[in-house]
């Protein structure tokens, strides 16, 4: 008797083992790629009040920077 229930405790072992193992295969396979690494942007210096912001969102009037309008106006009177 000692043999069979030996034999039925290593199928069972065996069976969960295998079973945790599509397990973790599925979950694998269903994960989500990981996100590209975003670029960081290029900061500029407005040029009248020294303020730092993005360069696409600055305006640009030969080699300096501004802020807005009213700065990059004000510099050039």
């Amino acid at each position: 008797m000692g043999l069979i229930k030996l034999i039925i405790l290593i199928i069972l072992v065996v069976a969960c083992l295998t079973l945790w193992q599509r397990i973790k295969a599925w979950q694998a396979a269903n994960q989500k790629p990981p996100a590209d690494p975003v670029e960081p942007q290029l900061m500029v210096c407005c040029k009248q009040c020294q303020v730092h912001l993005p360069q696409d969102q600055a305006l640009q009037s030969g080699k300096h920077w501004y802020c807005c309008r009213e700065h990059r106006d004000a510099d050039h009177d």
